[in-house]
């Protein structure tokens, strides 16, 4: 009994002693009030750093001494994070309730490595204008089949050209003009390899964009680095478990902004022309409602220590507003490496296929005919409703159906882009490394088109059907070998590159045919022998190979930082040309730059706000050999045919004058630039002015004849010069637990002047219309390109007629009876095409899993010819349709048209460029497969503000004779749309 009672009591005991001690264990893991105070090395409070306890809700921020409180367990962990700083992760002990945190500067943005010429180098070290953006800086969803459109507003003083079809040809161009006659676009570089197209690469295959800017940076490249490089680099595989991107993309367009047509009841009202009885709105029958487009891309990545694989597919469908407008695209990707012998040696490879097969059965005439065709014809045939109106009611002559041009004809076009590498890099020793890339770029086009028999091309020459073929193909070899040697001693950092680099053109391969009058309409264009005018003598062939092009360089690039504060870069290259005459065939581009970080001297040490200052100069000298072959070389043609004993025999001559002497255009350029980073990082930027001048440049001048065959020889004659500045910020205006608010800005402004075009008297006029009244614009020496050469308006008589101001500024009558004022003399330079700021803003909030973009485009205060209102804006007695403007605006007006400065008008715009809307699900805590979801929506081309009074301010400021809304262009007459995009993304991780 007594043994029972003891047991009790020993059991109670040991209850109890449980009891409490579980007690006193969640007391002890219980969370407690922890304080802190965080500050940088300086001991200077950082006022909003955000402390999160990892794996909870449980979130503070730091108060304006730096102090912060809240609730944790020992054993948690804090997350303490501050813009500009290192995150720190400070794990809770237990019994201690205070801490001290200190956060360092994070210099990951100055550590960020840079892709040049030839290399790469830490951005801290750059001495030259080079700007990045990595595939993250590139919104996604902004339509297009390029990635032109993700770059707009991206790099301060790149200015690109298209319109929102999807067959629209970009044009790139880099701090103005570089050439009159040469090259004017950059040149690309794909992962090492010259001379890439950027039309073959997807923007899901892209890991980086590096944009050399100035000669400095660029005189690496030599006779083809005159407009700038464009370095693209693409993804590479990484060590780890297998990942799978895939992404499917749906999109709608509709048009933003329709052209403001007299309708068919307002062109009776006003007597332009005969009733038919029909209403048609032709602009708006050449577009489709809401076209779908798709794109899928799928991904693959991954690998071991010794190979690893990236690889992708994409698939995209997109049709454009406009009937006729549509291509489908199909491509793959594979990029490889392998390491040999513990990373002795890398073996890299890539290679690329890509196809685009285009509908392009629009024109730049068919917008144009849209627009003056009278309102009251109808679409279809009245006699026969299931047919177009081709030569019926209203219909012959001047008037033809734009719809039936494009629905009659098969106009399909195939692209073709194989771009191979490899890439062989021996480590010789610790920093010394040699490589060696061969590349291959095979392009490849083709197009048939076929007017049926119902076609007005057919109707009218009577005749059952017309086709044609094209083919081309051109063939792109390079190899490139050099050295690299990359050492630190100390506080001395070398770089060194030497190296040799060959690159051939084999000569663009064409040939045409075309016939017409076949027996069989549903053949279409694949029975080409079946014509008629081949018989009858009417078909024609043609068929050309281009000169083989090659380029030999040897170069070298040196870099020399002391203590990252004092750096310097020289680069040299020495190049020869095949399409220059052998006295002028080698050419020497050399480079230097130096660049100065004063935020690291000792004097600057109490200026806590300044993170980094550095300043930059260079100067460097690049070449420009990007014209027709031909002009050194002689080549040939069939000139005529010559009897010879009864038979005609061709007789061959050559196709122009050739010039022995003709050297490389040369471009001499400085630039200085100021990085700057205050405010422990938060907000960063540059700024770059710089001037540059080309020689020598490439013109046609008149040849005596004889002993020439031809008129025009080519030779080194003229000088330009480029002057403008760029400036960029970047700040976050807010970060917290939640929320972040990223913005950056960016402003440029050039000015181009040719200074000479040889003799006192040159001039250059553009070959566009309206050349029966004129031009627009005039090049001479001492012009700035983008001004306008045009008759001033000086107001309108009492009947309408159009007043000008004369070469003395005396208000005169444009023509008065017999006398004719519009002449060359009487014209003056009005306006400026080159906006005076190009602007970008790009916004960027997250809060939680949302994230949100918005992006604005502007160009302010600068000028556009309107083609489309002097053609379309005035009352006509043609029995034309014609824009409401002319019974407003200018309704006064009654008088013929004139290239006169009234039709030219500030196009000053503020744009939304796009917004996007997305949102990241972590899938991983529910499926082992899906680690990651994202959905997003893209809106592009909103809305934009201007008081210009055509259809499209955004008109191309490139090239020579910018500024111009031409008429008879597809590209400025094709509709303004706004486009919604909704992609969904996953992400998928395969595991053993």
């Amino acid at each position: 009994m007594k043994h029972r009672h003891n047991t009790a009591r020993n059991l109670k005991g040991l209850f109890c002693t449980l009891f409490l001690g579980l007690i006193s264990a969640a007391f002890m893991t219980a969370a407690a009030q922890v304080t802190g105070t965080v500050t940088d090395t300086d001991g200077e409070p950082l006022t909003g750093a955000t402390i999160i306890v990892q794996g909870t809700k449980l979130a503070a921020a730091a108060d304006i001494d730096g102090n912060f409180s809240l609730d944790a367990k020992p054993g948690q962990v804090m997350k303490v994070t501050y813009v500009g700083k290192l995150p720190a992760d400070v794990k809770v002990q237990s019994g201690k309730t205070h801490y001290n945190i200190v956060l360092d500067s994070d210099d990951k943005m100055l550590d960020e490595v840079v892709v040049v010429g030839y290399g790469t180098m830490e951005k801290k070290r750059v001495t030259s204008a080079i700007t990045s953006i990595s595939a993250d800086d590139m919104m996604s969803g902004l339509g297009g089949a390029t990635i032109a459109t993700a770059l707009q507003g991206k790099i301060s003083g790149l200015t690109t050209t298209g319109s929102a079809s999807p067959n629209a040809s970009n044009g790139y161009q880099l701090r103005g003009v570089a050439s009159v006659n040469a090259g004017q676009g950059p040149l690309v570089v794909i992962d090492g390899i010259p001379g890439g197209d950027l039309r073959a690469i997807n923007q899901e295959d892209i890991q980086s964009i590096d944009v050399l800017k100035d000669a400095s940076a660029g005189a690496i490249y030599g006779t083809r680095a005159a407009a700038g490089v464009i370095l693209v680099t693409t993804k590479k595989a990484k060590e780890g478990k297998t990942q799978v991107n895939y992404s499917c993309e749906l999109s709608i367009e509709s048009v933003r902004k329709h052209l403001d047509l007299l309708s068919s009841q307002e062109y009776i009202e006003r007597g332009l022309g005969q009733d038919y009885g029909y209403d048609t709105d032709w602009y708006k029958e050449l577009t489709r409602d809401n076209p779908l487009s798709q794109r899928h891309v799928l991904t693959i990545s991954g690998g071991t220590k010794d190979l690893q694989l990236y690889s992708s597919l994409m698939y995209s469908d997109q049709q454009g507003i406009v009937r006729g407008d549509g291509r489908t695209d199909y491509s793959g990707r594979i990029n490889g490496r392998y390491r040999m012998w513990d990373g002795v040696a890398e073996l890299s490879m890539k290679a690329q296929f890509r196809q685009a097969d285009r509908d392009k059965r629009n024109g730049s005439y068919t917008f144009q005919k849209a627009i003056e065709l009278n309102p009251t014809i109808p679409l279809w045939d009245p006699s026969n409703p299931s047919d177009y109106n081709v030569d019926g009611v209203g219909m012959g002559g001047n008037s033809w159906n734009p719809v039936a041009d494009i629905e009659y004809k098969d106009y399909s076009a195939k692209d073709q882009w194989f771009l191979g590498d490899a890439t062989l890099k021996i480590n010789l020793m610790k920093g010394l490394s040699v490589q060696g890339t061969m590349g291959l770029d095979m392009r490849q086009h083709q197009y048939y088109l076929y007017y049926n028999q119902k076609h007005r091309e057919s109707v009218t020459s009577s005749k059952r059907g017309k086709a044609t073929h094209e083919f081309s193909k051109s063939l792109n070899k390079s190899f490139e070998a050099y050295a690299n040697y990359m050492r630190e001693f100390g506080e001395h950092f070398v770089d060194a590159v030497a190296g040799y680099s060959f690159y051939e053109n084999e000569g663009t391969e064409s040939f045409e045919m075309t016939n017409a009058n076949f027996t069989v309409d549903g053949i279409g264009p694949w029975d080409m022998s079946a014509g008629t005018d081949l018989s009858d003598g009417q078909a024609s062939m043609a068929s050309n190979k281009n000169p083989r092009q090659r380029l030999l360089s040897f170069f070298g690039r040196a870099n020399y930082s002391y203590a990252d504060k004092y750096m310097a870069t020289v680069s040299y290259r020495r190049e020869g040309s095949s399409k220059f005459g052998k006295n002028n065939r080698w050419g020497n581009f050399w480079s230097v730059s130096g660049g100065w970080r004063i935020s690291r001297e000792n004097f600057m040490e109490g200026i806590d706000w300044i993170n980094d200052l550095k300043l930059r100069v260079g100067y460097g000298v690049t070449g420009n050999n990007d014209f027709g072959s031909g002009y050194t070389v002689r080549t040939y043609k069939s000139n005529d045919m010559y009897p010879t004993n009864g038979i005609w025999q061709p007789g061959y001559g050559s196709t122009k004058n050739i010039n022995p002497d003709l050297k490389w255009e040369e471009k001499k350029e400085l630039n200085i630039g100021l990085d700057y980073s205050v405010l422990n990082n938060r907000i960063f930027g540059k700024f770059d002015w710089y001037h540059r001048r080309v020689d020598d440049m490439l013109f046609e001048v008149a040849a005596p004849v004889p002993p020439m065959v031809y008129t025009t020889v080519m030779k080194n004659i003229g000088s330009l010069t480029n002057t403008g500045w760029e400036f960029e910020i970047t700040g976050v205006p807010f970060q917290g637990r939640e929320f972040t608010w990223t913005s950056t800005a960016r402003i440029s402004h050039n000015t181009t002047k040719i200074k000479n075009l040889g003799d006192s008297d040159s001039f250059m006029l553009p070959s566009a219309m309206p050349a029966s009244m004129g031009y627009e614009q005039k090049l001479v020496n001492g012009s700035k390109i983008g001004q306008f050469w045009l008759f001033k308006y000086a107001g309108l008589d009492e009947n309408g007629k159009w007043l000008i101001y004369d070469k003395d500024n005396n208000v005169v009558p444009a023509k008065d009876g017999s006398v004719n004022n519009l002449v060359d003399a009487n014209k003056h330079w009005v306006g400026n095409a080159i906006p005076k700021a190009i602007i970008s803003w790009e916004n960027n909030f997250r809060y939680r899993n949302f994230d949100l973009g918005i992006n604005l485009r502007s160009w302010l205060d600068y000028d556009v010819f309107s083609e489309i209102i002097l053609y379309h804006g005035l009352q006509t007695n043609s029995q034309e349709n014609v824009l409401k403007i002319a019974y407003t605006d200018n309704a006064a007006i009654n008088d013929t048209r004139i290239t006169s400065d009234y039709f030219l008008s500030d196009a000053s715009f503020l744009k939304i460029d796009a917004v996007s809307l997305g949102y990241t699900l972590n899938t991983g805590k529910w499926n082992k497969y899906l680690t990651r979801a994202r959905f997003y929506v893209t809106a592009r081309d909103l809305y934009t503000w201007t008081r210009y009074k055509g259809y499209n301010p955004e008109v191309s400021i490139n090239g020579l004779y910018p500024g111009v809304e031409y008429v008879r262009n597809a590209t400025n007459m094709y509709p303004q749309t706004r486009l919604f995009h909704l992609k969904m993304l996953g992400i998928f991780k395969v595991h053993d």
